[in-house]
Formats: C-alpha cells, sequence, structure tokens
C-alpha cells in the first residue's frame, strides 16, 4: 500500500514538469504549423524538386532545386511589421521562420531545410537534414 502512494506522489509531482513542457511545444508547434499548412511542393519539368511556402499573410518564399548542390532560396515577400518574416541562418542554411509583430512571440520558430524541404521544429534537427 505505501509503494502506491509513493509511486502516486512520484507522479503528481512530475506533472507540472509534463505540462510545461507541453506548453513549450504547443507554443513552438503554431509557428511550425503555420509553415507546414503553407508549403507546397512539385517537381518541375527539368526534374528538380520546387517548393513554396506561403506563412500567414505576410510571408512567401521558395526553394528551388531542393536537395540539389546549387539549391537557391527566394524571398518573394516578406515584413517584419506583418505575421511571420523569415532570414537564412548561416551556420545551418536553413530558412529560419520567425513570429512577426502581429504574431508575438510565443510562436516560437520553424525551420525549413534546402537540402530536402522539410519544415523542423529546431535548427539542430534541420541542419542534420538529408
Amino acid at each position: 500500500m505505501n509503494k502506491i502512494v509513493l509511486l502516486l506522489m512520484l507522479i503528481a509531482s512530475t506533472v507540472p514538469a509534463v505540462r510545461a513542457a507541453s506548453a513549450a511545444d504547443q507554443a513552438s508547434a503554431s509557428t511550425f504549423d503555420a509553415v507546414v499548412a503553407g508549403m507546397h511542393c512539385e517537381q518541375n519539368p527539368m526534374g528538380s524538386l520546387e517548393c513554396e511556402y506561403h506563412v500567414g499573410k505576410s510571408l512567401y518564399f521558395g526553394v528551388v532545386g531542393v536537395g540539389d548542390p546549387d539549391a537557391a532560396i527566394t524571398f518573394y515577400s516578406v515584413s517584419f511589421d506583418g505575421d511571420y518574416y523569415a532570414s537564412v541562418g548561416v551556420p545551418h542554411g536553413c530558412v529560419v521562420v520567425k513570429p512577426g509583430k502581429t504574431t508575438g512571440l510565443g510562436g516560437g520558430f520553424a525551420f525549413v531545410s534546402p537540402r530536402n524541404g522539410k519544415a523542423y521544429h529546431d535548427w539542430q534537427s534541420c541542419s542534420k537534414a538529408k
């Protein structure tokens, strides 16, 4: 009986930590979810993969030649004053999507790899993309 009480107390003491982690993951997930929702990829007539990302109302960018050694990232529309904006992280080479002024900082960042076109929650995973 005492073992059960101790076990329940141990579980109860870890619940707030689990909830805090979940809240952080959810905050990070909102920018990530916006990127995934606005992502569209297709193969062009020359055989290269092209991906476009419409994130919120203010961010529109693309990666042409996804996975190719000469892949290019093009920003078609971006505004720091809008709901999302982006930059390229030089060390990892990923597009860093950030919440803009109208979204607020609670949305977290998302990272898009030009090596495979996928979105990631953190730059470490994005930098390892193949």
